[in-house]
Protein backbone atom coordinates (compact mmCIF):
# COMPACT_ATOMS: atom_id res chain seq x y z
CA UNK A 1 0.00 0.00 0.00
CA UNK A 2 1.05 3.35 -0.78
CA UNK A 3 0.68 6.03 1.91
CA UNK A 4 -0.13 9.55 0.51
CA UNK A 5 1.57 12.71 2.16
CA UNK A 6 0.73 16.24 1.07
CA UNK A 7 3.09 18.98 2.56
CA UNK A 8 0.92 22.27 3.73
CA UNK A 9 3.63 25.41 2.62
CA UNK A 10 1.35 28.18 4.10
CA UNK A 11 -0.80 28.13 6.99
CA UNK A 12 1.47 26.02 8.73
CA UNK A 13 4.46 27.93 8.25
CA UNK A 14 2.56 30.34 10.85
CA UNK A 15 2.18 27.99 13.38
CA UNK A 16 4.17 28.14 16.83
CA UNK A 17 4.54 25.63 20.13
CA UNK A 18 6.39 26.69 22.86
CA UNK A 19 9.75 26.07 24.69
CA UNK A 20 9.97 25.88 28.23
CA UNK A 21 12.66 27.81 30.15
CA UNK A 22 12.44 27.34 33.50
CA UNK A 23 8.77 27.84 34.94
CA UNK A 24 7.83 30.24 31.59
CA UNK A 25 6.60 29.11 28.28
CA UNK A 26 8.27 31.13 25.64
CA UNK A 27 7.13 31.25 21.92
CA UNK A 28 9.69 29.92 19.92
CA UNK A 29 8.17 30.07 16.75
CA UNK A 30 11.24 30.52 13.71
CA UNK A 31 14.16 28.64 13.95
CA UNK A 32 13.98 25.32 15.37
CA UNK A 33 15.72 25.28 19.00
CA UNK A 34 18.63 22.98 19.50
CA UNK A 35 18.91 20.44 17.58
CA UNK A 36 21.71 18.85 16.20
CA UNK A 37 21.87 16.76 13.20
CA UNK A 38 24.08 13.17 13.45
CA UNK A 39 27.16 11.73 11.37
CA UNK A 40 24.71 10.26 9.44
CA UNK A 41 22.35 13.14 8.64
CA UNK A 42 19.91 12.35 11.22
CA UNK A 43 18.19 15.23 12.93
CA UNK A 44 17.89 14.34 16.63
CA UNK A 45 15.53 15.59 19.15
CA UNK A 46 16.22 18.90 21.14
CA UNK A 47 16.27 20.26 24.40
CA UNK A 48 12.97 21.10 23.47
CA UNK A 49 10.62 20.45 26.81
CA UNK A 50 7.21 19.76 25.32
CA UNK A 51 5.51 17.63 28.03
CA UNK A 52 3.00 19.66 30.43
CA UNK A 53 3.70 18.02 33.93
CA UNK A 54 0.45 17.17 34.56
CA UNK A 55 -3.18 16.75 32.71
CA UNK A 56 -6.51 17.36 33.18
CA UNK A 57 -9.10 15.37 35.12
CA UNK A 58 -12.27 16.45 33.74
CA UNK A 59 -13.77 13.32 31.63
CA UNK A 60 -12.46 13.74 27.90
CA UNK A 61 -15.77 12.16 25.67
CA UNK A 62 -15.39 14.47 22.37
CA UNK A 63 -17.54 11.83 20.08
CA UNK A 64 -14.49 9.71 18.26
CA UNK A 65 -11.08 8.33 19.28
CA UNK A 66 -9.58 10.64 16.78
CA UNK A 67 -10.90 13.73 18.47
CA UNK A 68 -9.93 12.14 22.01
CA UNK A 69 -6.50 12.12 21.00
CA UNK A 70 -6.30 15.64 19.52
CA UNK A 71 -7.65 16.70 22.77
CA UNK A 72 -5.41 14.91 25.15
CA UNK A 73 -2.54 15.72 22.79
CA UNK A 74 -3.54 19.43 22.95
CA UNK A 75 -3.93 19.39 26.64
CA UNK A 76 -0.43 17.30 27.62
CA UNK A 77 1.82 18.53 24.89
CA UNK A 78 3.20 22.23 24.57
CA UNK A 79 5.00 20.53 21.43
CA UNK A 80 6.46 17.33 20.38
CA UNK A 81 9.41 16.24 18.37
CA UNK A 82 7.89 13.01 17.40
CA UNK A 83 4.31 12.48 16.43
CA UNK A 84 2.83 9.19 15.28
CA UNK A 85 -0.26 8.88 13.01
CA UNK A 86 -2.10 6.05 12.71
CA UNK A 87 -5.41 4.32 10.87
CA UNK A 88 -8.04 2.60 12.66
CA UNK A 89 -8.67 0.01 10.36
CA UNK A 90 -5.89 -2.32 11.61
CA UNK A 91 -4.74 -3.41 15.29
CA UNK A 92 -2.16 -4.66 15.03
CA UNK A 93 -1.15 -1.46 12.89
CA UNK A 94 -2.83 0.86 16.14
CA UNK A 95 -0.57 -1.73 18.63
CA UNK A 96 2.82 -0.79 16.84
CA UNK A 97 2.05 2.84 16.17
CA UNK A 98 1.37 2.93 20.13
CA UNK A 99 4.49 1.37 20.70
CA UNK A 100 6.53 3.85 18.48
CA UNK A 101 4.91 7.00 20.14
CA UNK A 102 5.02 6.17 23.55
CA UNK A 103 9.07 5.23 22.83
CA UNK A 104 9.64 8.67 21.39
CA UNK A 105 7.26 10.08 23.80
CA UNK A 106 4.98 12.04 21.62
CA UNK A 107 1.45 11.68 21.18
CA UNK A 108 -0.37 9.15 18.69
CA UNK A 109 -3.09 10.49 16.60
CA UNK A 110 -5.38 9.52 14.05
CA UNK A 111 -6.91 11.21 10.56
CA UNK A 112 -9.02 14.05 11.36
CA UNK A 113 -10.01 17.37 9.47
CA UNK A 114 -7.79 19.03 12.57
CA UNK A 115 -4.76 16.77 12.45
CA UNK A 116 -3.33 19.01 9.86
CA UNK A 117 -3.34 21.92 12.43
CA UNK A 118 -2.29 20.29 15.32
CA UNK A 119 0.77 18.68 13.68
CA UNK A 120 1.59 22.50 13.16
CA UNK A 121 0.80 23.73 16.19
CA UNK A 122 3.28 20.34 17.95
CA UNK A 123 5.96 21.48 15.08
CA UNK A 124 7.07 18.24 15.46
CA UNK A 125 10.63 17.16 13.77
CA UNK A 126 9.44 13.61 12.89
CA UNK A 127 5.91 12.56 11.68
CA UNK A 128 5.42 8.76 11.58
CA UNK A 129 3.22 7.48 9.23
CA UNK A 130 1.44 4.10 9.91
CA UNK A 131 -1.53 3.04 6.89
CA UNK A 132 -2.48 4.22 3.79
CA UNK A 133 -3.74 7.35 4.82
CA UNK A 134 -3.44 11.13 3.68
CA UNK A 135 -1.27 13.30 6.20
CA UNK A 136 -0.43 17.59 6.12
CA UNK A 137 2.59 17.93 7.73
CA UNK A 138 4.63 21.22 8.34
CA UNK A 139 7.37 21.78 5.23
CA UNK A 140 10.47 21.37 7.74
CA UNK A 141 9.36 18.17 9.77
CA UNK A 142 10.73 14.68 8.15
CA UNK A 143 8.18 11.80 7.39
CA UNK A 144 9.32 8.46 8.57
CA UNK A 145 6.40 5.94 6.49
CA UNK A 146 6.41 2.57 8.63
CA UNK A 147 5.10 -1.28 8.08
CA UNK A 148 4.65 -2.92 11.85
CA UNK A 149 7.89 -4.71 11.67
CA UNK A 150 10.62 -1.75 11.38
CA UNK A 151 7.71 0.56 13.56
CA UNK A 152 8.06 -1.67 16.48
CA UNK A 153 11.94 -2.00 15.49
CA UNK A 154 12.70 2.09 15.52
CA UNK A 155 10.25 1.60 19.42
CA UNK A 156 13.22 -1.02 20.21
CA UNK A 157 15.85 0.93 19.21
CA UNK A 158 14.48 4.26 20.61
CA UNK A 159 14.00 1.75 24.03
CA UNK A 160 17.07 0.25 23.88
CA UNK A 161 15.42 -3.10 24.74
CA UNK A 162 16.12 -6.53 22.80
CA UNK A 163 13.40 -8.45 24.49
CA UNK A 164 10.73 -9.26 21.96
CA UNK A 165 7.34 -10.91 21.83
CA UNK A 166 5.27 -11.66 19.45
CA UNK A 167 1.22 -11.48 19.53
CA UNK A 168 -0.82 -13.37 16.76
CA UNK A 169 -1.55 -12.03 13.48
CA UNK A 170 -5.23 -12.02 14.63
CA UNK A 171 -5.83 -9.30 16.91
CA UNK A 172 -7.43 -10.36 20.24
CA UNK A 173 -7.45 -9.32 23.54
CA UNK A 174 -3.72 -10.19 24.42
CA UNK A 175 -2.92 -7.85 21.41
CA UNK A 176 -4.10 -4.89 23.94
CA UNK A 177 -2.99 -6.45 27.13
CA UNK A 178 0.57 -7.32 25.62
CA UNK A 179 1.04 -3.69 23.90
CA UNK A 180 -0.19 -1.78 26.79
CA UNK A 181 1.73 -3.93 29.38
CA UNK A 182 4.83 -3.50 27.22
CA UNK A 183 4.23 0.36 27.08
CA UNK A 184 4.62 0.41 30.70
CA UNK A 185 7.54 -1.37 31.85
CA UNK A 186 9.59 -0.23 28.98
CA UNK A 187 11.73 -3.31 29.16
CA UNK A 188 10.71 -5.10 25.80
CA UNK A 189 8.26 -4.68 22.61
CA UNK A 190 5.65 -6.44 21.02
CA UNK A 191 5.42 -7.49 18.08
CA UNK A 192 1.69 -8.13 15.83
CA UNK A 193 2.56 -10.43 12.95
CA UNK A 194 1.08 -9.18 9.66
CA UNK A 195 -2.43 -9.15 8.98
CA UNK A 196 -3.56 -12.66 7.21
CA UNK A 197 -3.84 -12.64 3.84
CA UNK A 198 -6.93 -11.59 2.19
CA UNK A 199 -8.43 -10.67 4.85
CA UNK A 200 -10.33 -7.65 5.71
CA UNK A 201 -8.90 -6.16 9.22
CA UNK A 202 -11.49 -4.72 11.26
CA UNK A 203 -11.81 -1.83 13.42
CA UNK A 204 -13.44 -3.94 15.90
CA UNK A 205 -12.21 -7.43 16.44
CA UNK A 206 -13.85 -10.25 18.53
CA UNK A 207 -11.89 -9.18 21.79
CA UNK A 208 -13.17 -10.57 24.80
CA UNK A 209 -13.75 -7.53 27.23
CA UNK A 210 -13.63 -9.40 30.34
CA UNK A 211 -10.25 -10.56 29.48
CA UNK A 212 -9.08 -6.67 28.68
CA UNK A 213 -10.59 -5.74 32.08
CA UNK A 214 -8.47 -8.39 33.81
CA UNK A 215 -5.25 -8.34 31.99
CA UNK A 216 -5.13 -4.18 32.51
CA UNK A 217 -6.17 -4.84 36.62
CA UNK A 218 -2.53 -4.17 38.00
CA UNK A 219 -1.86 -1.72 41.14
CA UNK A 220 0.66 0.62 40.21
CA UNK A 221 2.35 3.87 41.56
CA UNK A 222 1.15 6.13 39.32
CA UNK A 223 -0.85 9.50 40.01
CA UNK A 224 -3.44 9.49 37.60
CA UNK A 225 -5.32 6.47 36.44
CA UNK A 226 -7.52 6.55 33.32
CA UNK A 227 -10.75 4.17 32.92
CA UNK A 228 -12.04 3.27 29.38
CA UNK A 229 -14.30 0.73 28.30
CA UNK A 230 -12.77 -2.66 27.98
CA UNK A 231 -14.62 -3.11 24.70
CA UNK A 232 -12.80 -0.12 22.68
CA UNK A 233 -9.45 -1.08 22.19
CA UNK A 234 -8.54 1.63 19.97
CA UNK A 235 -8.78 3.79 22.25
CA UNK A 236 -7.48 1.70 25.16
CA UNK A 237 -4.15 1.53 22.69
CA UNK A 238 -4.18 5.32 22.29
CA UNK A 239 -4.65 6.49 25.45
CA UNK A 240 -1.89 4.14 26.97
CA UNK A 241 0.76 6.26 24.36
CA UNK A 242 -0.01 9.16 24.71
CA UNK A 243 -0.59 8.84 28.26
CA UNK A 244 2.45 7.48 28.97
CA UNK A 245 4.29 10.95 28.88
CA UNK A 246 2.99 11.64 32.08
CA UNK A 247 2.70 8.27 33.78
CA UNK A 248 -1.04 7.55 33.49
CA UNK A 249 -2.17 4.54 34.46
CA UNK A 250 -4.48 2.60 31.82
CA UNK A 251 -7.16 0.85 33.24
CA UNK A 252 -10.39 -0.95 31.56
CA UNK A 253 -13.41 -1.79 32.66
CA UNK A 254 -16.98 -2.73 31.89
CA UNK A 255 -19.69 0.26 31.71
CA UNK A 256 -22.54 -1.70 31.53
CA UNK A 257 -21.40 -3.57 34.74
CA UNK A 258 -19.07 -1.38 36.67
CA UNK A 259 -18.77 -3.82 40.24
CA UNK A 260 -18.73 -7.00 37.92
CA UNK A 261 -14.79 -6.67 38.29
CA UNK A 262 -13.28 -6.56 41.57
CA UNK A 263 -9.54 -6.75 40.28
CA UNK A 264 -10.47 -3.35 38.79
CA UNK A 265 -10.71 -2.23 42.45
CA UNK A 266 -7.21 -3.14 42.91
CA UNK A 267 -5.97 -1.46 39.91
CA UNK A 268 -7.33 2.29 41.24
CA UNK A 269 -7.29 1.75 45.23
CA UNK A 270 -6.27 3.99 47.65
CA UNK A 271 -6.84 7.08 44.86
CA UNK A 272 -8.83 9.73 45.42
CA UNK A 273 -11.76 10.70 42.94
CA UNK A 274 -10.18 13.16 41.40
CA UNK A 275 -7.56 11.35 40.37
CA UNK A 276 -9.59 8.69 38.25
CA UNK A 277 -10.44 10.20 34.70
CA UNK A 278 -12.50 8.67 32.01
CA UNK A 279 -11.19 8.59 28.61
CA UNK A 280 -13.96 7.56 25.69
CA UNK A 281 -17.24 7.30 25.34
CA UNK A 282 -18.53 5.64 28.74
CA UNK A 283 -20.80 7.16 31.58
CA UNK A 284 -19.04 7.68 34.57
CA UNK A 285 -19.35 5.77 37.42
CA UNK A 286 -21.37 6.64 40.78
CA UNK A 287 -19.28 7.82 43.95
CA UNK A 288 -20.67 4.71 45.53
CA UNK A 289 -19.50 2.49 42.70
CA UNK A 290 -15.91 3.99 42.90
CA UNK A 291 -15.94 3.83 46.59
CA UNK A 292 -16.92 0.62 46.57
CA UNK A 293 -13.73 -0.49 44.35
CA UNK A 294 -11.41 1.49 45.65
CA UNK A 295 -11.81 0.18 49.26
CA UNK A 296 -12.15 -3.40 47.78
CA UNK A 297 -14.14 -4.76 50.57
CA UNK A 298 -15.90 -7.93 49.05
CA UNK A 299 -19.01 -10.16 50.16
CA UNK A 300 -18.75 -13.47 51.15
CA UNK A 301 -18.76 -15.67 48.39
CA UNK A 302 -16.40 -12.80 46.28
CA UNK A 303 -17.69 -9.80 44.18
CA UNK A 304 -19.44 -6.59 45.16
CA UNK A 305 -22.84 -7.77 44.32
CA UNK A 306 -25.21 -9.77 46.14
CA UNK A 307 -25.93 -11.85 43.48
CA UNK A 308 -22.86 -11.99 40.54
CA UNK A 309 -22.83 -13.21 37.37
CA UNK A 310 -22.18 -16.50 38.50
CA UNK A 311 -25.31 -18.61 39.85
CA UNK A 312 -24.88 -17.93 43.95
CA UNK A 313 -27.45 -19.06 46.35
CA UNK A 314 -27.20 -18.50 50.23
CA UNK A 315 -28.33 -21.15 52.44
CA UNK A 316 -28.94 -20.08 56.17
CA UNK A 317 -29.53 -21.24 59.59
CA UNK A 318 -32.24 -19.05 61.77
CA UNK A 319 -32.24 -17.74 65.33
CA UNK A 320 -31.35 -16.55 68.10
CA UNK A 321 -28.19 -17.38 70.03
CA UNK A 322 -29.56 -17.20 73.56
CA UNK A 323 -32.81 -19.34 72.65
CA UNK A 324 -32.64 -22.82 71.08
CA UNK A 325 -36.99 -22.45 70.62
CA UNK A 326 -35.90 -19.58 68.46
CA UNK A 327 -34.51 -22.02 65.96
CA UNK A 328 -31.54 -23.87 64.53
CA UNK A 329 -29.03 -21.42 64.99
CA UNK A 330 -29.34 -21.06 68.67
CA UNK A 331 -28.77 -24.81 69.49
CA UNK A 332 -25.53 -25.00 69.60
CA UNK A 333 -22.37 -22.44 68.87
CA UNK A 334 -21.02 -20.45 65.98
CA UNK A 335 -18.19 -22.54 64.93
CA UNK A 336 -20.71 -25.91 65.41
CA UNK A 337 -23.15 -24.49 63.51
CA UNK A 338 -21.40 -23.80 60.62
CA UNK A 339 -20.27 -26.98 60.68
CA UNK A 340 -23.58 -28.57 60.68
CA UNK A 341 -24.70 -26.29 57.82
CA UNK A 342 -22.05 -27.39 55.81
CA UNK A 343 -23.94 -30.59 54.03
CA UNK A 344 -27.06 -28.20 53.36
CA UNK A 345 -24.45 -25.66 51.68
CA UNK A 346 -23.18 -28.65 49.95
CA UNK A 347 -26.36 -30.23 49.05
CA UNK A 348 -27.80 -27.29 47.35
CA UNK A 349 -24.82 -26.98 44.79
CA UNK A 350 -27.11 -29.36 43.11
CA UNK A 351 -28.29 -27.20 40.28
CA UNK A 352 -24.74 -25.28 39.93
CA UNK A 353 -24.99 -23.04 42.46
CA UNK A 354 -22.47 -21.86 44.51
CA UNK A 355 -23.44 -21.52 47.71
CA UNK A 356 -22.73 -18.81 50.73
CA UNK A 357 -23.45 -19.77 54.63
CA UNK A 358 -25.51 -17.46 56.29
CA UNK A 359 -26.52 -16.89 60.05
CA UNK A 360 -29.71 -15.73 60.37
CA UNK A 361 -30.13 -13.60 63.73
CA UNK A 362 -33.05 -12.77 65.46
CA UNK A 363 -31.12 -9.32 66.41
CA UNK A 364 -35.02 -7.98 68.02
CA UNK A 365 -37.46 -10.72 69.38
CA UNK A 366 -41.50 -10.28 69.67
CA UNK A 367 -42.26 -9.75 73.15
CA UNK A 368 -45.56 -10.96 75.04
CA UNK A 369 -44.65 -8.24 77.36
CA UNK A 370 -44.56 -4.49 77.02
CA UNK A 371 -41.06 -4.54 77.95
CA UNK A 372 -40.25 -0.59 76.77
CA UNK A 373 -43.47 -0.24 75.41
CA UNK A 374 -43.45 -1.73 71.58
CA UNK A 375 -43.46 -5.48 72.12
CA UNK A 376 -40.45 -6.52 71.22
CA UNK A 377 -36.72 -6.81 73.13
CA UNK A 378 -33.96 -5.44 71.52
CA UNK A 379 -30.66 -7.18 72.81
CA UNK A 380 -27.50 -5.43 72.67
CA UNK A 381 -24.84 -5.42 69.60
CA UNK A 382 -22.02 -7.22 71.88
CA UNK A 383 -24.65 -10.25 71.63
CA UNK A 384 -23.62 -11.58 68.66
CA UNK A 385 -19.78 -10.61 68.74
CA UNK A 386 -18.82 -13.81 68.80
CA UNK A 387 -21.09 -15.05 65.60
CA UNK A 388 -19.74 -11.98 64.14
CA UNK A 389 -15.94 -12.95 64.25
CA UNK A 390 -17.05 -17.17 63.24
CA UNK A 391 -18.71 -15.37 60.28
CA UNK A 392 -16.04 -13.20 59.14
CA UNK A 393 -13.43 -16.02 59.89
CA UNK A 394 -15.57 -19.08 57.66
CA UNK A 395 -16.38 -16.26 54.70
CA UNK A 396 -20.43 -16.35 56.00
CA UNK A 397 -22.75 -14.00 55.76
CA UNK A 398 -25.37 -12.33 58.61
CA UNK A 399 -28.37 -11.12 57.94
CA UNK A 400 -29.68 -9.37 61.03
CA UNK A 401 -33.54 -10.11 61.88
CA UNK A 402 -35.93 -7.40 63.33
CA UNK A 403 -39.27 -8.33 64.97
CA UNK A 404 -40.44 -5.06 65.75
CA UNK A 405 -43.69 -5.18 67.94
CA UNK A 406 -45.39 -1.60 68.13
CA UNK A 407 -41.74 -0.04 66.90
CA UNK A 408 -40.92 1.45 63.54
CA UNK A 409 -38.47 -0.87 61.40
CA UNK A 410 -36.30 2.00 61.25
CA UNK A 411 -36.16 3.19 64.35
CA UNK A 412 -34.82 -0.73 65.26
CA UNK A 413 -32.55 -0.92 62.10
CA UNK A 414 -30.73 1.96 63.13
CA UNK A 415 -29.53 0.58 66.41
CA UNK A 416 -27.98 -1.88 65.11
CA UNK A 417 -25.78 0.62 62.50
CA UNK A 418 -22.48 -0.49 64.18
CA UNK A 419 -22.84 -4.25 62.61
CA UNK A 420 -24.46 -3.33 59.51
CA UNK A 421 -21.32 -1.27 58.51
CA UNK A 422 -19.63 -4.59 57.92
CA UNK A 423 -19.61 -5.95 54.32
CA UNK A 424 -21.00 -9.16 55.26
CA UNK A 425 -23.76 -8.07 57.55
CA UNK A 426 -27.65 -7.73 56.28
CA UNK A 427 -31.36 -6.81 57.51
CA UNK A 428 -34.28 -8.51 57.82
CA UNK A 429 -37.57 -6.93 58.43
CA UNK A 430 -40.37 -9.63 59.65
CA UNK A 431 -43.95 -7.73 59.05
CA UNK A 432 -45.82 -10.66 60.98
CA UNK A 433 -44.56 -9.22 64.05
CA UNK A 434 -45.14 -5.72 63.47
CA UNK A 435 -48.25 -4.67 65.13
CA UNK A 436 -50.50 -1.58 65.35
CA UNK A 437 -50.83 0.49 68.63
CA UNK A 438 -53.96 -1.26 69.57
CA UNK A 439 -52.85 -5.03 68.83
CA UNK A 440 -50.57 -7.75 70.40
CA UNK A 441 -48.88 -10.30 69.33
CA UNK A 442 -50.30 -14.10 68.67
CA UNK A 443 -54.28 -12.08 68.27
CA UNK A 444 -53.41 -10.19 64.73
CA UNK A 445 -50.75 -11.21 62.15
CA UNK A 446 -48.87 -8.13 61.65
CA UNK A 447 -48.55 -6.28 58.22
CA UNK A 448 -46.59 -3.68 56.89
CA UNK A 449 -47.02 -0.60 54.46
CA UNK A 450 -44.30 -0.77 51.45
CA UNK A 451 -44.02 3.01 52.51
CA UNK A 452 -42.39 2.35 55.84
CA UNK A 453 -40.09 -0.09 54.38
CA UNK A 454 -39.23 2.14 51.94
CA UNK A 455 -37.71 4.45 54.85
CA UNK A 456 -35.52 1.48 55.79
CA UNK A 457 -34.05 1.13 51.86
CA UNK A 458 -33.37 4.59 51.56
CA UNK A 459 -31.24 4.72 54.97
CA UNK A 460 -29.51 1.62 54.17
CA UNK A 461 -29.10 1.99 50.98
CA UNK A 462 -27.47 5.80 52.06
CA UNK A 463 -25.55 3.87 54.74
CA UNK A 464 -23.77 1.85 52.15
CA UNK A 465 -23.29 4.70 49.62
CA UNK A 466 -21.55 6.76 52.14
CA UNK A 467 -19.09 4.34 53.67
CA UNK A 468 -18.44 2.84 50.17
CA UNK A 469 -19.70 -0.90 50.89
CA UNK A 470 -20.39 -3.55 48.52
CA UNK A 471 -24.19 -3.98 47.98
CA UNK A 472 -26.05 -5.51 50.92
CA UNK A 473 -28.64 -7.45 51.49
CA UNK A 474 -32.39 -6.42 52.68
CA UNK A 475 -35.09 -9.46 53.47
CA UNK A 476 -38.66 -8.83 54.03
CA UNK A 477 -40.45 -12.00 55.40
CA UNK A 478 -43.92 -12.51 53.45
CA UNK A 479 -46.50 -15.32 53.97
CA UNK A 480 -49.75 -13.49 53.12
CA UNK A 481 -50.99 -11.21 50.15
CA UNK A 482 -51.64 -8.49 52.55
CA UNK A 483 -48.20 -8.88 54.70
CA UNK A 484 -46.69 -6.52 52.44
CA UNK A 485 -49.20 -3.47 51.91
CA UNK A 486 -48.76 -1.89 47.72
CA UNK A 487 -45.82 -4.15 47.24
CA UNK A 488 -45.23 -3.22 44.14
CA UNK A 489 -44.19 0.54 45.49
CA UNK A 490 -41.31 -0.98 47.15
CA UNK A 491 -38.11 1.00 46.12
CA UNK A 492 -35.33 -0.62 44.14
CA UNK A 493 -31.91 1.04 45.28
CA UNK A 494 -28.45 -0.30 43.60
CA UNK A 495 -26.76 -0.14 46.99
CA UNK A 496 -29.45 -3.15 48.21
CA UNK A 497 -30.18 -6.32 46.53
CA UNK A 498 -34.15 -7.18 48.03
CA UNK A 499 -35.23 -10.13 48.81
CA UNK A 500 -38.91 -11.50 49.56
CA UNK A 501 -38.71 -14.51 51.37
CA UNK A 502 -41.81 -16.72 51.81
CA UNK A 503 -41.64 -18.33 55.21
CA UNK A 504 -44.99 -20.00 56.41
CA UNK A 505 -44.44 -23.35 57.48
CA UNK A 506 -47.07 -26.39 56.95
CA UNK A 507 -47.28 -29.48 54.09
CA UNK A 508 -45.31 -28.86 51.19
CA UNK A 509 -48.11 -28.53 49.09
CA UNK A 510 -49.50 -26.16 51.75
CA UNK A 511 -46.36 -23.78 51.32
CA UNK A 512 -46.09 -24.27 47.18
CA UNK A 513 -49.72 -22.88 47.12
CA UNK A 514 -48.55 -20.23 49.08
CA UNK A 515 -45.58 -19.57 47.04
CA UNK A 516 -47.30 -19.63 44.08
CA UNK A 517 -49.99 -17.05 45.10
CA UNK A 518 -47.19 -14.49 46.54
CA UNK A 519 -44.81 -15.10 43.52
CA UNK A 520 -47.64 -14.66 40.25
CA UNK A 521 -47.46 -11.49 38.12
CA UNK A 522 -43.88 -10.41 39.63
CA UNK A 523 -41.58 -11.58 37.20
CA UNK A 524 -40.47 -7.93 36.14
CA UNK A 525 -39.92 -7.62 39.81
CA UNK A 526 -36.56 -6.00 40.98
CA UNK A 527 -36.49 -8.14 43.96
CA UNK A 528 -35.47 -12.39 44.08
CA UNK A 529 -36.92 -15.04 46.23
CA UNK A 530 -36.29 -16.92 49.43
CA UNK A 531 -38.03 -20.18 50.74
CA UNK A 532 -37.96 -20.78 54.67
CA UNK A 533 -38.11 -24.24 55.70
CA UNK A 534 -39.09 -25.28 59.31
CA UNK A 535 -37.22 -28.82 60.57
CA UNK A 536 -40.45 -29.01 63.64
CA UNK A 537 -43.55 -27.51 62.12
CA UNK A 538 -43.16 -28.24 58.51
CA UNK A 539 -45.04 -31.71 58.06
CA UNK A 540 -44.02 -34.83 57.70
CA UNK A 541 -40.53 -32.42 57.70
CA UNK A 542 -39.04 -29.70 55.71
CA UNK A 543 -38.72 -30.44 51.79
CA UNK A 544 -35.65 -31.74 50.28
CA UNK A 545 -33.08 -29.67 49.10
CA UNK A 546 -33.87 -31.01 45.89
CA UNK A 547 -37.60 -30.27 45.77
CA UNK A 548 -36.75 -26.75 47.44
CA UNK A 549 -34.36 -25.72 44.61
CA UNK A 550 -37.02 -27.36 42.56
CA UNK A 551 -39.28 -24.32 43.17
CA UNK A 552 -40.62 -22.15 40.44
CA UNK A 553 -39.18 -19.30 40.72
CA UNK A 554 -36.36 -21.06 42.20
CA UNK A 555 -35.20 -19.12 45.84
CA UNK A 556 -31.96 -17.74 45.86
CA UNK A 557 -32.71 -17.91 49.80
CA UNK A 558 -33.31 -20.59 51.75
CA UNK A 559 -33.12 -20.23 55.70
CA UNK A 560 -33.76 -23.61 57.93
CA UNK A 561 -35.47 -23.13 61.37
Amino acid sequence: MKTIVRIVLVALMLTSCSVIVGETPTDSSGPRPDTETSTTGTTKPGVRECVRVTGGTTPVNTGSVAEDALFLSGELFICADDVVVVDDIDLNRVAAAAQLAAALGGPLLHPHPRLAAELGRLKPLRVHVLGDIEVNVPPDAEVHLHEIGDAVEEARTALGVTEEVRLPATPDETTVIETVMAIVDRDRVVLPQSSPTGSVPSTAPALDPAGIVAGLAHPSAAESVWLLDAANPVEILMASATGRSIGAAIVAYDPNDILGFPEVGVAIAGRPAEAIRYIGAVPEASAWEMAVLANGEQVPGGGFHIFPEEKRRYVAYYGHPDNPALGALGEQGPEATAQIMQPFLDAYTGDGSHTVGVFEILATVASAGLDDGDYSFEWPIDTYDEWIRVAEENEFYVVLDLQPGRDDFLDQAMQYEELLRLPFVGLALDPEWRLKPDQVHLRQTGRVEASEVNTVVDWLADLVRDNGLPQKMLIVHQFTLQMIQNRETLKERPELQMIIQIDGDGTESQKDATYAAVTRGTEEAHWEWGWKNFFDEDEPGPPSPESTMGKIPSPVFVSYQ
